[in-house]
């Protein structure tokens, strides 16, 4: 019985620094843009992310990728 990814899909994360709580530590937000290619590299997405982040606001903690799919058994 053979399993496959159905409905695959890709979305990119940036982490961002919002501000500070009384004792300092830093609090932060996710900004998340959804329907990426899953095919695109992480190379590639990440460059996307930094130059996204350069038009944030706020400073950028993190850039992720996200990955998901549906399994499903072959028929």
């Amino acid at each position: 019985m053979a399993v496959k990814k159905d409905k695959p899909s890709t979305k990119l994360v940036l982490k961002v620094v919002t501000g500070t709580d009384a004792k300092g530590k830093a609090l932060t937000a996710q900004r998340t843009l959804a329907s990426v290619n899953p095919a695109i590299s992480d190379d590639d997405l990440l460059a996307i992310g930094s130059k996204l982040g350069a038009l944030q606001s706020h400073a950028i903690a993190a850039v992720s990728r996200v990955d998901s799919a549906s399994l499903v058994e072959e028929a």
